[in-house]
């Protein structure tokens, strides 16, 4: 039997546990995914690609522009990703991952899970001021049969979310993914879903974090190992969910410690990063498939994230058990790195 971290589709109709993660494909959801993109109005949460690829298959007149920066000065005015507040945030949410993390962008949410484009986008547009409705019926007008017909290729990913889903199912990464769910205090937690959304580069992939989902970004017929990246995100998905004492408390003790992780270009990688790193790349690859990650090795793209992760893992390895989330000597491993 499959454990409650991985679904398929049950052998019977007897009752079963309730997933808490579940892969798939959802074809309105990387429909709306291409269009949101290929206005690229949030470069770092939008990408450039989709536009790019775009204007080499079908090209961009002056109109298809224009459209583009409507939408893309839409979702810059209406979305609470494109706050440019970082600075000003409380501590906490600069060193954790904040409730966005499970909440998402309000716009995107219509579009999860929906039932078709049309009834998404139709709640969409209800739900916006009445000045910008007409603009993102125009939009939707002008690029959606193009992107649908882009996407009629694009299969649903079957083989990566067969394999995925085999992997996650194992009693091994249940039982990994328990004490993760230990570690942060968050034991009753949604359903968290990931789905695979196709993009133009033929050679890399992509994973990000949407609200209660990890959005798999992959060309087709590219296979990468899923399992790491999704629980990394995860982690931060579990991180969010922390009660607000100890989040509070958490930060403050850190700051104290590392006052330079304040001024980190992103402060979340003095401390929220490493965390993840330490449990999905870390201790996922000696608990879950024996075999040890090698320091010598890069862990992760951003450096401060990197020498912290292995601190913490110096400290704590990963044949024995793992630290409890507090004040003490698992934030001092990870301060040990700040300058």
């Amino acid at each position: 039997m499959l454990p409650p971290w991985a679904y398929a589709e049950p052998a019977s109709h007897a009752p079963q546990p309730a997933p808490l993660v579940t892969v798939g494909y959802d074809e309105t959801f990387d429909l709306f995914n291409l269009l949101d993109n290929l206005a690229d109005w949030l470069p770092g949460y939008t990408s450039a690609i989709y536009q790019q690829d775009w204007e080499r298959r079908f090209g961009l007149d002056a109109q298809d522009r224009a459209a583009l920066e409507a939408y893309a000065r839409f979702r810059q005015r209406t979305s609470p990703m494109a706050r440019g507040d970082d600075a000003a945030r409380p501590v906490v949410d600069r060193l954790f991952a904040g409730s966005d993390t499970r909440v998402g962008d309000p716009y995107t949410r219509h579009f999860q899970d929906a039932a078709s484009f049309h009834a998404a986008a139709k709640a969409a547009i209800a739900a916006q001021a009445p000045a910008d409705r007409e603009l993102l019926r125009r939009y939707y007008a002008r690029f959606e049969p193009r992107a649908r017909e882009l996407l009629a290729g694009a299969g649903r990913f079957t083989r990566q979310q067969d394999a995925l889903t085999r992997e996650l199912a194992a009693p091994e990464a249940a039982a990994f993914v328990a004490r993760m769910r230990t570690f942060y205090g968050t034991e009753a937690v949604p359903v968290f879903q990931v789905r695979f959304v196709w993009w133009p580069y033929t050679n890399r992939t992509q994973a990000k974090l949407r609200g209660g989902a990890i959005v798999l970004f992959s060309p087709l017929g590219v296979d990468d190992d899923w399992g790491p990246i999704v629980l990394h995100e995860y982690a931060h998905f579990l991180s969010a969910g922390q009660s607000a004492a100890n989040r509070e408390t958490l930060a403050a003790a850190f700051a104290r410690l590392c006052p330079a992780a304040l001024a980190l270009p992103n402060p979340l990688n003095a401390l929220e990063e490493p965390l993840a790193i330490y449990w999905a790349q870390y201790r996922f690859e000696q608990e879950v498939r024996g075999q040890p990650l090698p320091t010598t090795t890069s862990w992760y793209v951003q450096p401060h994230a990197d020498r912290a992760a292995k601190a913490i893992a110096a400290a704590f390895p990963a044949d024995r058990p793992a630290p409890a989330l507090a004040a003490g000597p698992l934030l001092q491993a990870a301060a040990s790195v700040c300058e």
